[in-house]
């Protein structure tokens, strides 16, 4: 298996893939195209496990819970760890060298868990709206991690990581255009499968990374890996409201 292919499933999965002892930034950045990939994997697995759910005629809210907690646990909650420390090192300060501090501590603060609570409640209530409504909840399943982790790649692109070392920075401001090609042409399958839905899907999983792109520069002075991490979930949870908010989507 190609050494990119095994480190972003490796990265961004539970999957325990062997990797070198050390790992270049090079490497890492070639990586980010394949996210996506990662995300195929992850979706497979949810979409599975929600035929399963199905076939045990569980209700709507007991499967989305199992389901959001499912998807925490195959991607080791590294993405809401993420979220959770971006609230707080947003929330604790005004000044960027402490928010970069505070996100740097281990400990889950008050922001924080706001802000888990939050999202996991709006992605366990969208999942549940889903499941009621049929078929298209293995669409979505499978397309908004896909999507999500493609623009999580985005905005590692042209960017700038404002510590000295880290995880983030193997990524961050190294992902070239050709990398974020490569991850666009594994969205293609969706765009065949219901266009219109993975458009919608796309344009929403790109929000948050679009306005973090921005925001975290101005408030911390670059992109993080906490800030890549939170990107995804929020690139998520913003697909899954967009697939719920519009109708014409579950046909």
């Amino acid at each position: 298996m190609q050494l990119a292919v095994r480190i972003a499933i490796a990265f961004l999965t539970i999957v325990p893939l062997p990797l070198p002892a050390h790992l270049t930034t090079e490497q890492l950045a070639r990586s980010a195209a394949f996210f996506p990939l990662a995300g195929w994997l992850l979706g497979g697995l949810l979409a599975g496990a929600a035929w399963f759910c199905q076939f045990l005629q569980l209700p709507a809210q007991v499967a989305a819970v199992l389901l959001v907690a499912l998807a925490a646990w195959l991607s080791r909650g590294l993405h809401l760890d993420g979220l959770a420390d971006l609230a707080d090192g947003l929330g604790g300060s005004h000044e960027p060298a402490k928010r970069l501090a505070i996100m740097k501590d281990s400990a889950t603060g008050a922001f924080g868990a706001i802000a888990l609570v939050l999202l996991l409640a709006m992605k366990i209530s969208c999942l549940a709206a889903l499941y009621e409504r049929g078929a298209a909840l293995f669409f979505f399943l499978w397309a908004v991690p896909v999507m999500a982790r493609w623009a999580m790649a985005t905005l590692a692109w042209r960017t700038r990581y404002p510590r000295l070392s880290g995880t983030g920075h193997g990524f961050v401001g190294r992902v070239r255009g050709g990398d974020l090609l490569v991850g666009a042409l594994l969205l293609l399958p969706f765009f065949f499968w219901q266009g219109p839905a993975a458009l919608v899907v796309l344009c929403a999983a790109l929000l948050p990374p679009f306005l973090l792109r921005q925001a975290a520069s101005r408030a911390l002075g670059g992109i993080t890996g906490d800030v890549l991490g939170a990107s995804c979930e929020l690139a998520e949870a913003c697909a899954f409201v967009a697939a719920v908010a519009f109708p014409f989507l579950l046909s």
